[in-house]
Formats: structure tokens, sequence, C-alpha cells
């Protein structure tokens, strides 16, 4: 049987009355959304909302809290793919004030001295594109976030950002975390499986007797075998001995629990899969988290980006955290 919406809420007229756009690259990331949602427009008797002519998205709409929405479900991953998503569903959806970016990403270690572990959330305060510059004979040059690539949040989103992080605030959020947390922990995967290896350790086959090529892997010009690049730790040998953090003290292995970040996303086409890439670009950027849709939905929408950490954006990325960190 259907939901019933949420009293203070009610159906939209048309496209027109829909403000906040969310959009998601994976389709688990839009399964997550839709399970929050406490309405479906598309399953009452309503009349269709239906698209623009000649947008080729495909949309749910329904209700969050007190706020129509409508989910863009992208094709696939990139920020090509995001903008494309996101400049018919402007076309569709015409009074979007607001979109939401929302899903996994891969995260930084450590930000300004806290710890990330897996299923840690980021907001974004801004982004920056790290596939985009100037290639010189002798290295590659990002351009500046703010003056040259991306430019800063609007004034409203920065106000809300402001808020957001308040004490309060964040207290808020954390107690509404944590009640989530609660109710699904199927998908928890254990904090045994949150493991950080050091940047310069590779995810290749640790017994050189397996594997010649991965055996002649030293530096960071040399390459693993084809095997290795979808392998498992435990299928390749990877010692737990060498992670440079464990379980914490405090932390009982089978207890979800989160905290909530904020800070600048680096997006880009590029899986980033290297532990010393990603630590250039923490230290060179301060950036907190790794993903590849915002940049083209940030040329078109107000935008905000929301995700759960999955992986450490290092070569021994795996999707053992990917369902449990959707669904926040």
């Amino acid at each position: 049987m259907p939901s019933m919406p949420p009293a203070t809420t009610r159906r939209p007229k048309s496209r027109d009355d829909f403000e906040i756009a969310i959009i998601c690259a994976l389709t688990l990331e839009a399964d997550a959304v839709i399970a929050s949602f406490d309405h479906h427009w598309d399953e009452d008797n309503g009349p269709s909302f239906g698209k623009a002519r000649g947008d080729p998205n495909s949309y749910s709409t329904g209700v969050i809290g007190s706020h129509n929405v409508v989910l863009a479900h992208l094709p696939g991953m990139g920020k090509v793919a995001a903008g494309n998503i996101a400049a018919f569903c402007r076309m569709s959806f015409p009074n979007i004030i607001l979109a939401l970016v929302v899903g996994i990403c891969g995260g930084a270690p450590l930000y300004e001295d806290t710890p990330i572990f897996l299923g840690d959330v980021i907001i974004s305060t801004g982004v920056v594109q790290y596939d985009f510059g100037r290639r010189f004979p002798d290295k590659f040059e990002m351009k500046d976030t703010l003056s040259e690539s991306l430019g800063r949040p609007n004034l409203e989103i920065r106000s809300l950002l402001a808020k957001l992080t308040t004490a309060r605030q964040r207290q808020k959020m954390m107690r509404a975390s944590r009640d989530f947390v609660g109710r699904v922990p199927d998908t928890y995967p254990g904090r045994s499986r949150d493991i950080l290896f050091p940047a310069g350790y590779r995810h290749k086959h640790q017994d050189s007797r397996e594997c010649t090529v991965c055996a002649s892997c030293c530096t960071d010009a040399d390459t693993v075998c084809s095997k290795a690049l979808k392998a498992s730790c435990e299928e390749l040998g990877c010692d737990i001995k060498q992670a440079v953090r464990q379980i914490p003290d405090n932390k009982d292995e089978r207890e979800p629990s989160l905290m909530i970040h904020f800070g600048t996303f680096a997006s880009g086409d590029t899986v980033m899969k290297s532990g010393k890439d990603r630590d250039r670009l923490i230290r060179e950027k301060n950036v907190i988290g790794f993903e590849m849709e915002s940049v083209g939905v940030w040329e078109v929408f107000p935008c905000i980006v929301i995700k759960s950490v999955c992986d450490y954006a290092d070569s021994h990325k795996n999707k053992d955290w990917q369902d449990y960190s959707a669904n926040y």
C-alpha cells in the first residue's frame, strides 16, 4: 500500500514546484535515496509529472522530510554524464535551486589532524577538479580552484554550510545519523574490514614466487600484473601487519558508528587508486574526498556533495564497504 505524504507536504502541481534535485551515479546509491523517501509521488494516483521534450533522463519523485525532491538517475559515472544529466534536469525542472550529489566516495585517511574511517560522511565546502590544468614538459599543474576552475559555492549555500558546521547542528546531525545507523546494521562489514595501508604499499602479489611482473614492481613507475588489478588483498597476500591504522580500541567490532566531516572534494574523470597521488592532492589542495560527478553538476546547479567514504582511494580499493556506505 502506498505511503501517505507528510501532512505538511502537498503534491506538486507540476514540475515547476520542485526545488531540490538529487543526483546519483550508481544504482546502489539511487536505491538508498529512494528508500529514504517518506512518500513516492510516482506511486500515488495523481498524474505523471513527465519531463520536457527531448529529455532522455529517468526520474523518481517523492518527499524527504518536508521537501519535494526529484532524483535523477545517471546512466554512468563521470563528470560528462553528470553534467548532461544536470542540464536536461534543468530543462524539465526549471526551478531547482539546489542539487545534492549523493553517494559513495574515496576518503582522505586524515584531514586536519582528524582521522576519517570507512563509513564516515563528508559534506562539501568546495570542489576542485584535479584533472583540469596545464601540462608542462616536466609536470602537470592544476588550475586554481577559486579563480580559474569552479568558483566558490554561492552565498546561500555558504550560509547553509556555515549553519551546518556549528556545534549544535553537528550534534543534531550526529544524533540523526546514529539513529539511522541502528536501523540498518545488516550491511555493516565490521571494523576489522577497515584497513589502511601505507601510501606506498602496493596492491600486488606479495610473494615474489607467484608472479614475475609483481616481483619486478619496486617503484611507483613499475606496473603490477593484470590479475592483481582485480584480486582482493587476501588473494594477493597483502600483509595486515603492514597496516598503519588498526581497529580503534574503543570501537566494538559489530557496532556501526560514523562521523560527519566538512571539506573540499577532489573531482575528476579518473578513479583515484593511488595512495601517493591521494596524499599529494591532500597536501597540495587540502582535499578530504575523491569522487567523479560533482564537477559536471557544479556547472549547472548550485550544488552540495554528500558522500560516504567506502575506500581510501588507494590501490587496495575494493567494494566491501559500498553497500553500507551508500545508505548514509
